[in-house]
């Protein structure tokens, strides 16, 4: 759609060169011989009245619309569909144009995010309330844990991924599979260093058993054991002073198993048990933030075909993540509390 211009903007064209008036306004120099030529024969700059194509949105149409908003399912074609049934036959274009351009509203998708119960937002509520005073080194003795899994064709992201081409034909398609293959990984993040990845074989259940043998005490406690203060994020100490270290894990079942809580209190020095870490906070835990990190840096690697090279690209991409990214995903957690107490133990949108 071409601006219109206004009346006092073609009033400062006139007495102009038609170059200058170009430049200075941006405006074409065929419309600006048309506006020279009307001031000329004594014609009015303003806009005829009456001018432009007529709307075709009647008022039921407008009421109908306006009353859409902030609900959810109402596409432009669902609502034309809709006006249509109801005698105001307009075209999705037409509702859309309106919407944007009388309205002033933009069309948003609803944000996913875990079903949260009451008491588990009350325990998200006291446990950022009781830290609502941490400073960003307080948060920096935190070591933050989780697993995560990478599917081998993983589920395309149609807000995210886009192709600027000509026409389709020129876009390749992405081949998918129903049921992709996929690996499940463990890792731990510090606000400078990260631990090694723990691969879990594929079919193994990690239950209390598995957890307790394989991750706490061999990747955990490796990682804890690290003496280098200067090297790779993936061999140097995790924290400068590691008798300070706070142990985090969410609360899968094999994390708060008793064995698993036996386990951590005889050899940690301080760690967060299943009653002080909330449930359901994926928002409140920044190594969240460091997966997707991590997966986008493996769409930017060629596409694996195997589960093999899947792993060595999740293993790469994570021995690339820099201490800028972990400094700053710690340093968040001060806001992160903060919000979370503003909605009242609500979900932290990203």
């Amino acid at each position: 759609m071409v601006k219109e211009a206004t009346s006092a903007t073609r009033s400062r064209a006139v007495g102009m060169t038609q170059i200058r008036v170009s430049q200075s306004l941006g405006v074409n120099i065929r419309t600006i011989r048309r506006w020279l030529s009307r001031n000329k024969s004594g014609r009015s700059l303003e806009n005829k009245p009456g001018r432009g194509c007529k709307s075709t949105i009647t008022k039921i149409a407008k009421i109908v619309i306006a009353k859409s908003i902030c609900k959810r399912h109402q596409s432009t074609r669902r609502l034309a569909k809709r006006l249509h049934s109801k005698g105001c036959p307009v075209s999705h274009v037409t509702v859309h144009t309106y919407l944007r351009s009388t309205l002033s509203v933009k069309p948003f998708k609803p944000q996913k995010q875990p079903k949260i119960t009451e008491k588990q937002r009350m325990a998200r509520l006291q446990f950022c309330k009781d830290r609502k005073s941490w400073k960003k080194e307080e948060w920096r003795r935190v070591l933050f844990s989780d697993e995560s899994p990478f599917e081998l064709y993983p589920h395309l992201n149609h807000q995210n991924d886009r192709v600027w081409a000509y026409k389709q034909s020129q876009v390749l398609p992405t081949e998918t599979v129903k049921f992709p293959s996929k690996i499940l990984v463990w890792g731990m993040m510090s606000y400078r260093a990260v631990s090694e990845l723990h691969i879990i074989p594929k079919g193994q259940t990690v239950n209390a058993d598995y957890y307790v043998r394989e991750i706490l005490n061999k990747s955990l406690m490796s990682t804890m054991q690290r003496q280098p203060e200067e090297a790779s994020i993936l061999r140097r100490k995790m924290l400068p002073d590691m008798s300070r270290a706070i142990f985090q894990q969410d609360g899968a079942p094999a994390h708060t198993a008793k064995k698993t809580q036996e386990w951590c209190d005889n050899n940690l020095v301080e760690f967060w048990t299943k009653e002080t870490w909330p449930g359901n906070s994926p928002d409140l835990n920044p190594i969240e933030n460091l997966w997707s990190i991590v997966k986008h840096d493996i769409q930017m690697m060629p596409t694996p075909t195997n589960v093999l090279m899947l792993e060595n690209h999740v293993k790469l991409a994570w021995s690339r993540i820099s201490p800028e990214i972990l400094e700053n995903l710690v340093s968040g957690m001060c806001n992160r509390v903060k919000l979370c107490i503003k909605r009242k133990g609500g979900y932290i949108r990203k």
